[in-house]
C-alpha cells in the first residue's frame, strides 16, 4: 500500500470503504481462522475480560464466550465514554450496539484483566483507528490491562497510521493470521 495520510478522516474513508468490499465478499473461512487464533490467546486467560457484540462490519468474537474459565463484561456507551457489565440478556443501544440489558451489574475498567478492541484499522505498532467517537480512547486512556486489537489481516495497515497523543495503543493484534505482539514493534514506531 505506501500511503501518507494526511488525515485520520481520509484513512477512515479508504478502510471503511475496504470493509464494505470485504465483508460483502463474506469472510467466512477467515471468520474460522480469526476463531482459532482468539480461541488458542483465550485459553491462556483468566478472570474478566471486556469485549464487544460485533456490528456488521466487524471481525466477531462471540466463539470465545464459550471459555468457562473467563468472565464476559461488555460495554454500554455512557457520557461519550463505555462502561462495562456482565450481560446474559442484549438491547440494541446507540449506533445499534447490542449492549447488556438495565439489570446487568456493572463491573469496573480496572478489574478487567484485558478488553478485546475493534476497530476499523491498525498497523502492528499497536495503533488504531475506530470509527472516530474516540470511546475506547476514552476508555482505556489510564487502563493498566491487556488491551487487544481483533481484525482481519486486510485491516492492518504497513503505513504509519495518523494519531494523536490521546490514541491508546493496543498491546497484541488477533487476526486470522494468528497473534501480533505489538510490543515487537515499538521500536520501528520511534525511528
Amino acid at each position: 500500500m505506501n500511503r501518507n495520510w494526511n488525515s485520520k478522516k481520509e484513512c477512515r474513508s479508504f478502510f471503511k470503504s475496504l470493509c464494505a468490499q470485504e465483508f460483502a465478499q463474506g469472510l467466512a473461512q477467515n471468520q474460522q481462522q480469526l476463531n482459532q487464533a482468539l480461541q488458542g490467546f483465550m485459553l491462556k486467560q483468566s478472570g474478566t475480560w471486556g469485549a464487544y457484540r460485533a456490528l456488521k462490519e466487524e471481525a466477531s468474537v462471540e466463539e470465545v464466550f464459550k471459555i468457562s474459565r473467563v468472565t464476559w463484561a461488555f460495554p454500554k456507551m455512557i457520557e461519550g465514554a463505555l462502561e462495562f457489565y456482565l450481560g446474559q440478556d442484549f438491547t440494541p443501544g446507540f449506533y445499534g450496539v447490542m449492549e447488556p440489558s438495565a439489570q446487568s451489574p456493572k463491573v469496573a475498567v480496572t478489574d478487567l484483566q484485558g478488553v478485546l478492541v475493534p476497530g476499523l484499522v491498525f498497523n502492528k505498532n499497536g495503533n488504531r483507528l475506530g470509527k472516530g467517537k474516540g470511546f475506547y480512547d476514552k476508555t482505556l486512556e489510564t487502563y493498566r490491562g491487556i488491551k487487544v486489537g481483533i481484525c482481519f489481516d486486510f485491516q492492518i495497515s504497513p503505513d504509519t497510521l495518523p494519531t494523536e497523543a490521546h490514541d491508546v495503543k493496543v498491546d497484541y493484534l488477533i487476526t486470522e493470521s494468528g497473534v501480533v505482539a505489538c510490543r515487537d514493534f515499538h521500536k520501528e514506531d520511534q525511528e
